[in-house]
């Protein structure tokens, strides 16, 4: 399953910081405009995460995959801090999703929608059920891999989703979401964060960023996940002073 905690700035792991790249409802380049994100705004980012990894889990092609891709964004909003929303004449085009610990959540209503989602997804029992029960072990293995390099422990923040659709590219969306995103850290004191990525993600991004590569978890070496199952990576970052 390619939903990962943050992905490819090509196609792409409020509150305390705007992640605004200039200021709220600020025109960028091509148009793009770039705001808080609200709650009325996770329909919009569940569908592109949809359209954009649907196809990469057992539930693909069922109406469980909307559902499954609904609990993933959930997922990463529920302990988000802050989250900044790209559109242009009110379409989606990117969001970027961080969490910084000790700061105001930013939906706390996100915990119990993320459980009644769950809930739905274990009573379909022809596909969501299935689906879930891969996706929480994917998360236990993230967990195990924050544990076992300590990335919790030398980071301040955590960038929870990076996404941008497929018809931003070529804006300067991606771009500008991460500069927002590094300058609002810097001024909450961030000295250094951390990310999760995947081999279905363009992890090159990562490496031309400067980020240093925490962890490398490698499929192939754990027959038991299954045949579909992504690399994963860890990788963290120094914000500039």
């Amino acid at each position: 399953m390619a939903a990962t905690n943050a992905t490819t700035i090509t196609a792409e792991h409020g509150g305390s910081a705007n992640l605004n790249p200039t200021h709220p409802n600020a025109p960028g380049a091509s148009g793009i405009t770039y705001r808080r994100m609200a709650w009325s705004d996770v329909d919009a980012v569940v569908k592109e995460f949809d359209d954009t990894w649907g196809d990469w889990s057992s539930a693909a092609g069922t109406p469980a995959s909307i559902a499954l891709s609904r609990h993933f964004v959930l997922h990463y909003l529920e302990p988000a801090t802050g989250a900044t929303i790209a559109e242009r004449d009110g379409r989606f085009m990117g969001v970027l999703i961080v969490r910084v610990p000790g700061r105001p959540i930013l939906f706390p209503q996100a915990k119990q929608t993320l459980a009644d989602t769950d809930q739905a997804l274990a009573a379909d029992k022809a596909h969501g059920a299935a689906a879930l029960r891969e996706t929480l072990q994917w998360h236990a293995l993230e967990t195990d891999l924050e544990r076992d390099t300590h990335v919790n422990d030398t980071t301040q923040a955590e960038i929870e989703l990076f996404l941008v659709a497929g018809a931003a590219r070529g804006h300067g969306v991606g771009g500008t979401l991460w500069r927002g995103a590094m300058r609002d850290f810097a001024g909450l004191g961030v000295r250094r964060y951390y990310l999760h990525t995947d081999s279905s993600c363009d992890v090159s991004f990562y490496d031309h960023q400067g980020l240093d590569c925490e962890i490398a978890w490698y499929a192939a070496d754990h027959p038991q996940y299954g045949d579909d199952m992504d690399d994963i990576f860890i990788y963290s970052g120094e914000v500039a002073a």
